[in-house]
């Protein structure tokens, strides 16, 4: 009982963690501060640099071997006939201060690009990275075996204010091209949306982007998956109570 106990506590802790992180978090509708990172050509780079055109900013680690990749690899396909570099521009940010150093960075991107046009692939200091991935929202925790992080994607809009975070492990075309139109108006509600960092993953959790109506749909194999788990936790519990009780009467009969 008391290692469940902890289990729950823990559990509480980690998302009252995560509701401080977030709540540190830009605004949709406030401006990102001028970070100033390094480009994979081990030249420096801002933020308002890319002003003037949307920019969907991503993060990952170079060393990754799952997630990262997969982002990555949905805002490639995610772009194909959007206009990089035309219409909007892509700033894939390496989170690992320690080995992702420029040439990391641009080695990773050219596991998906032949050019970096319109596409860059950057890194920084652990001050910087810390207060870029604290504005956007992005949270990570170093592991044995590298980091637990989640897939996001913000799109900026053309001035640099946030326009919409897109909380998903595989981006989808249609949610991005939306995203990337409706930014394009300065006095879009989307600017004027709550913040969304920590609803916004347990969306992406809770729901699924359904591309036919460009809205999300609520998905009850994931509630399912809850709520057979409330019940396995509960009964084991239970049944943790019947042992000891059991256990407990036939100990007095026996005295």
């Amino acid at each position: 009982m008391r290692a469940v106990a902890t289990k729950a506590l823990l559990q509480i802790l980690l998302l009252l963690f995560f509701a401080a992180w977030t709540s540190a978090e830009v605004r949709p509708g406030e401006k990102m501060r001028d970070h100033i990172l390094v480009s994979q050509d081990g030249r420096p780079v801002k933020l308002s640099d890319f002003q003037g055109k949307p920019l969907v900013l991503s993060f990952v680690y170079s060393q990754c071997s799952h997630t990262c990749g997969t982002l990555t690899a949905s805002l490639k396909s995610a772009f194909e006939g959007q206009g990089l570099s035309t219409k909007f521009n892509s700033l894939t940010v390496g989170f690992d201060h320690l080995n992702d150093s420029p040439a990391a960075m641009k080695e990773y991107g050219l596991k998906f690009v032949d050019s970096f046009e319109g596409w860059t692939f950057a890194s920084g200091d652990a001050r910087t990275v810390g207060s870029l991935t604290a504005d956007a929202g992005f949270y990570f925790r170093r592991t044995e075996s590298g980091f637990d992080h989640p897939n996001i994607a913000l799109v900026i809009g053309p001035d640099g204010r946030l326009f919409k975070r897109l909380h998903s492990g595989a981006i989808e075309k249609g949610e991005l091209a939306k995203a990337l139109e409706d930014s394009l108006d300065p006095g879009h509600e989307g600017y004027g949306a709550r913040p969304d960092g920590l609803l916004g993953l347990l969306s992406y959790i809770c729901y699924t982007y359904d591309e036919e109506t460009g809205t999300y749909k609520l998905d009850f194999t994931f509630l399912m998956v809850v709520a057979l788990g409330i019940i396995v936790q509960a009964s084991l519990v239970g049944f943790f109570y019947y042992i000891r009780y059991s256990v407990r009467k036939r100990q007095g009969q026996g005295k």
